[in-house]
């Protein structure tokens, strides 16, 4: 097979290598803030309010378990906080979850996009 037949020369090989580049941009830029791409799309979905972690884990297409450890580093960050909701007695469901802490707007301005956590 030669170069101009091989799969290097795809569309879908092309995007992929672009997709890791961006990725890897995208990381960069995070770093410096103690945040990795994937803390992005619960920090997106946080943004109109809290949520329970199974919910979470359902809008990002990750595991309950995986959403955890997300924000447990988090809250490390001072990202989110978390409130456990007095209705449900496993402290998970309803109105409580995680929320953006009430100063958690820096992240998102830092790393050069808007004002992701809004109240």
């Amino acid at each position: 097979m030669t170069v101009e037949g091989s799969l290097i020369n795809t569309v879908g090989f092309l995007l992929g290598k672009l997709g890791q580049q961006a990725n890897g941009q995208f990381a960069d830029r995070l770093a410096p803030l103690g945040l990795r791409p994937r803390h992005c799309a619960v920090l997106e979905f946080l943004s109109g309010g809290p949520r329970a972690q199974l919910e979470l884990a359902k809008a990002v297409g990750v595991t309950a378990s995986v959403v955890v450890d997300m924000l447990d580093e988090l809250e490390k960050l001072g990202a989110v906080r978390r409130v456990r909701d007095t209705a449900d007695r496993r402290g998970g469901g309803g109105g409580g979850g995680p929320r953006p802490p009430a100063r958690g707007r820096a992240p998102r301005r830092e790393s050069g996009g808007g004002d992701a956590q809004r109240r």
